[in-house]
């Protein structure tokens, strides 16, 4: 009987034991677990294997296991026919995407100045960020359409190591892209340093910056941020390759005599079912990592293709299923490792062991979402933004405007409105547009001092100007000549295209089409001119000389005394000279300047930030 007893409880155990077992199974093995294939290909001058083999034997690997993936590619790819069409023969589960890395080529095709001198990876040189937001929105432009035009379609994916939130903005609201790729957190690794994020988990971020997560609909952006080569949750943490090499990338782990068995441990704490979703982004740059890396490549597919109930996604689908799971956003997400946890919330992400306390306000964005970034060290690290706060602004001198406009109707003086308005727009305009934005005080022309109240103060010196030099007695005879007080900023718009340099023994003259074309004349002595109009390489293009006006906005009394005083007097002298022209050729004058102004007005709406404080 004691025999039959113990059987029976021997076999209760087993049960028991059987059943945790299928338990803890359950819960590590669950439907909402994804594995992102992504590869980026820049041009072939940068392979190693110049040939298209690289990314035939890339795409090959992934056919074996019937797998999607997403490839990012850069402008030059796409300028590259062969590779184009290796790219076209993909199957249809592959997803085409775009790599935002600017080159020389890019640049130029964009209309735009290339820097010259520095490495091609310079954060500066390869990142949108190093470029003003017009030139953003023309290098976005270009890429998507050349895109469009070789695919028939605009892509919903894009990646980059970094991306400052204006691009992202404006490639969301323009084209409508779903997924991000960024690189995960690394404080110093390879010139470039992103640290603050959500470590390694997907989420929704703010609109104002890339790096935090956002908390409400108002400030969410409905693009959803993965990341490239997440890392290990304890090694990773520190500055310099040695912390940041811990990662899910081959050539990384490799490097730190890892094998494909640490790739899983690391893995499966991205993949487990603790929260509502896993993911895990793996890939290798085509041409350059895939060269020496192919084979742990194949290693991480095979062993990813062994894990049960895993779903292989583009950047794209898995975007569309994280939207499904969380419509709105996620607040909060648990990431474990051993005895290191990492509590990432939308206001705040922490790490005990680490020492890792990182709060966000998701209403203050990086510099770079205003002005370009030249240094040679790409530093977006949110600790340093811990100390910045919410600024409110309001343009009162709006309502001055508006207030000025209804007297001057019951006054019988809405002509003097209109000049007074238009010359306040053009002396001051640069000074109007600036604001305070996502915790910067945004600077377009001069910094002044207490923003809100200089702008409302240009606009009454501005008006009182106008009305004084009205009473003077040639203006009561010809009031005519007052229109040319805001008409001679019309002037500017011409000095600020022309151009003039000595280059290889002839001088240029003429004026700047865009950033690169010259139409003028070039000669040389004795007197041999000849008719130009054409390209310039970017480092000839920027050294052309020209008017700089950066001095202007550079002095508070050069901008806000000296530089109005001039054109009221350049328009007075103008006006009186115009008057005594017979009426065809004042009306002929007056059109062009019109032209001139109109065209130095629309420089002003669509000027770029010159600094934030």
């Amino acid at each position: 009987m004691r025999r039959v007893t113990l059987l029976a409880s021997s076999l209760l155990i087993v049960w028991i034991l059987f059943n945790s077992i299928l338990v803890l199974a359950k819960e590590e093995i669950c439907d909402n677990r994804f594995v992102t294939l992504v590869n980026p290909v820049r041009g072939r001058d940068l392979w190693i294997d110049k040939y298209t083999n690289p990314i035939k034997t890339q795409i090959n690997l992934i056919k074996q296991y019937n797998f999607p993936a997403t490839w990012l590619l850069q402008y030059d790819v796409l300028k590259d026919s062969e590779l184009v069409g290796e790219i076209k023969k993909f199957d249809s589960k592959q997803e085409l995407g775009v790599l935002l890395e600017v080159s020389a080529n890019f640049a130029e095709d964009a209309r735009i100045i290339y820097p010259f001198g520095k490495p091609w990876f310079n954060p500066s040189v390869v990142f949108l960020s190093g470029y003003s937001q017009s030139e953003r929105r023309k290098l976005i432009d270009k890429l998507l359409q050349r895109f469009g035009n070789e695919f028939g379609y605009y892509p919903k994916s894009v990646g980059a190591w970094w991306i400052d939130s204006f691009s992202l903005n404006y490639l969301k609201e323009k084209y409508g892209i779903s997924a991000a790729m960024i690189v995960a957190d690394q404080k110093t690794t390879d010139n470039y340093g992103v640290w603050g994020q959500w470590w390694g988990v997907p989420y929704y971020p703010s609109s104002a910056n890339i790096l935090m997560p956002a908390s409400s609909l108002l400030n969410k952006q409905d693009v959803v941020i993965i990341q490239w080569a997440q890392r290990d949750p304890i090694l990773a943490y520190g500055e310099g390759p040695r912390y940041s090499n811990y990662s899910l990338q081959a050539n990384d782990y490799i490097r730190q005599g890892k094998d494909t068995k640490y790739f899983g441990d690391l893995a499966s704490v991205y993949l487990n079912c603790k929260n509502k979703i896993g993911q895990i982004t793996i890939g290798l740059e085509t041409g350059i990592e895939s060269v020496g890396y192919i084979n742990e490549y194949e290693n991480q597919l095979k062993y990813l293709s062994e894990i049960p109930n895993l779903n292989f996604v583009t950047m794209s689908q898995f975007a569309s299923s994280f939207s499904k799971i969380y419509p709105q956003f996620p607040e909060q997400s648990i990431l474990s490792y051993k005895d290191s946890t990492w509590l990432l919330k939308t206001n705040s992400r922490n790490n005990a062991k680490s020492g890792d306390n990182i709060k966000y306000n998701q209403s203050i964005s990086f510099k770079d979402f205003f002005i370009a970034d030249h240094q040679n060290f790409l530093e977006r690290n949110l600790e340093k933004l811990n100390y910045r706060s919410s600024l409110l602004y309001f343009p009162y001198f709006l309502v001055l405007i508006l207030i000025a406009c209804l007297f001057s109707l019951t006054k019988k003086i809405f002509r003097l409105w209109v000049i007074g308005t238009l010359f306040s727009v053009c002396a001051f305009g640069l000074v109007l547009k600036s604001n305070y934005q996502f915790g910067w005080q945004v600077f377009y022309g001069v910094k002044v001092p207490f923003l809100i109240y200089t702008q409302v103060v240009l606009i009454i010196v501005a008006y009182f100007l106008i009305w004084l030099i009205s009473k003077l007695s040639l203006f009561k005879k010809n009031n005519f000549i007052l229109w040319f007080i805001p008409l001679s900023f019309g002037i500017d718009h011409l000095a600020q295209n022309i151009r003039l340099s000595l280059i290889s023994g002839r001088y240029y003259f003429g004026f700047a089409i865009d950033s690169l074309r010259f139409f003028g004349f070039s000669f040389e002595k004795p007197l041999n001119l000849t008719f130009v109009n054409k390209d310039f390489p970017s480092f000839l293009a920027s050294a052309l000389l020209r008017f700089d006006y950066n001095k202007i906005w550079d002095n508070l009394y050069l901008s806000l005394l000296i530089y109005p005083l001039v054109h009221i007097m350049l328009g007075i002298a103008l006006g009186y000279f115009f008057i005594k022209l017979p009426r065809r050729v004042i009306g002929f004058t007056i059109g062009v300047f019109v032209i001139l102004t109109i065209f130095y007005l629309i420089n002003i709406f669509q000027s770029d930030p010159r600094l934030v404080q």
